[in-house]
């Protein structure tokens, strides 16, 4: 049975085109909804929250993100989020990765990974003024052209308008001092954590990963070193620990069953070994974010 909380891109107003636009406060008036948008749930696309007014916050994978004036906070596909209600304004801009990446080439494709990928930007960026009201003139043409009469060429014009937007943000996640290491090594450090997301529940070994990439364990550690200061059995267990936490938070599965999910040959193996890395064990994880 499909879990709820694994929210999917909704076509119904425009279909073909996975693209929506609409007011936070809209979002937050809504009572249509097939889940609770205060409780962390999973995202099958991408999020897009910029605030205009108000105060309040954001989670995202577990981490909580303040938000103001001019705030933009970047949801990628596959995280966990919540919304909290409040007083704020702002806009929500939702699309799939499909739609974002059609008509890119590999350089563009690059960005648009690296500028979504928590580990290599924070996924909070504060706006002055002026790059404020840069960003919310183009939500201005997007919702003018998403609002009007959809034809044939509506979905490429907003496409067109969301990639500026987003490179406009890019430019000032991109600025000295950002979290992000050595850009030589984006490209192959973004496919590595792309595979170990996908493999890390049956593999925890890094020769694993090399083999997956043509290359060496030596060659990813120099990866991982120079984009993150980490090894690559440091990056694994940490998007193996991230991944049972979104399983304990975001299924009913119990701990035997998401042990068997994640290979461990007993329970208790998976205790010890969340424990070691995340300090408490899967019950007091799950207890603190239940209803």
């Amino acid at each position: 049975m499909e879990n709820p909380k694994n929210i999917r891109f909704s076509r119904a107003k425009s279909p073909g085109m996975d693209f929506e636009i609409f007011p936070l406060e809209v979002m937050m008036a809504r009572k249509d909804l097939d889940h609770d948008p205060t409780r962390l749930h999973r995202v099958q696309f991408y999020v897009m929250l910029i605030i205009t007014s108000g105060r309040g916050s954001h989670t995202v994978d577990f981490v909580k993100y303040d938000y103001a004036r001019g705030s933009v906070i970047t949801v990628r596909k596959d995280q966990l989020h919540c919304f909290e209600y409040s007083k704020a304004m702002g806009y929500i801009i939702l699309f799939t990765e499909e739609y974002l990446l059609s008509y890119l080439d590999r350089t563009g494709s690059d960005k648009i990974a690296s500028f979504f990928n928590e580990l290599l930007f924070e996924q909070h960026t504060q706006l002055n003024e002026e790059s404020l009201e840069d960003i919310l003139h183009l939500i201005g043409s997007m919702g003018k052209e998403y609002n009007g009469i959809i034809d044939e060429h509506s979905a490429r014009i907003i496409r067109n308008y969301l990639q500026i937007l987003i490179s406009n943000v890019y430019r000032i996640r991109d600025r000295p001092g950002s979290k992000r290491g050595s850009i030589k090594y984006n490209r192959s450090f973004i496919e590595l954590h792309k595979l170990i997301e996908q493999h890390c529940p049956v593999h925890r070994n890094v020769q694993h990963y090399a083999d997956l990439m043509n290359t060496t364990a030596r060659t990813l550690n120099t990866v991982t070193n120079n984009v993150l200061r980490k090894s690559v059995k440091q990056l694994i267990d940490e998007l193996v620990i991230l991944e049972i936490k979104r399983c304990l938070i975001n299924s009913e599965d119990s701990i035997k069953e998401i042990a068997h999910q994640f290979s461990f040959d007993e329970p208790t193996n998976l205790f010890k070994y969340f424990k070691r890395h995340a300090g408490k064990t899967p019950e007091v994880f799950r207890k603190m974010y239940m209803p």
